[in-house]
């Protein structure tokens, strides 16, 4: 019994598995579609996020994802390694003059810890 059990896991598993996967095909055509649709009808940069969504559901098909990236590229005139998100590096606080930071806060933690030469 319980062995018939786990048969029909594996089996709901392996459906869903492959269901998602054909789910995942057919939403990056439908981006396609659009893409050419929208690149057609002058929305340039409509057709380039597209083109990124389609490119990112073909994953494990190589070559439609190839493609998708290429013409990406072909639309922003961009390279591929800047279609990732811009807030990957920290924030970076301006500085300030010396003679400010001395006058509003005092000496600063470099300056209390360095050795100096006398």
């Amino acid at each position: 019994m319980k062995c018939r059990h786990n048969r029909r896991l594996v089996i709901a598993a392996s459906g869903a598995q492959w269901f998602a996967n054909v789910t995942g095909v057919a939403k990056a055509v439908h981006y396609v579609r659009a893409a050419k649709k929208d690149e057609r009808n002058g929305f340039r940069y409509t057709a380039a996020m597209e083109w990124q969504f389609a490119a990112g559901l073909f994953g494990s098909n190589m070559l439609a994802a190839e493609y998708s990236w290429r013409q990406w590229e072909r639309i922003l005139h961009l390279p591929r390694r800047l279609a990732g998100p811009i807030s990957d590096s920290r924030p970076v606080l301006p500085q300030q003059p010396s003679s400010v930071t001395h006058s509003l806060m005092g000496p600063s933690n470099e300056e209390l810890f360095l050795p100096t030469a006398a």
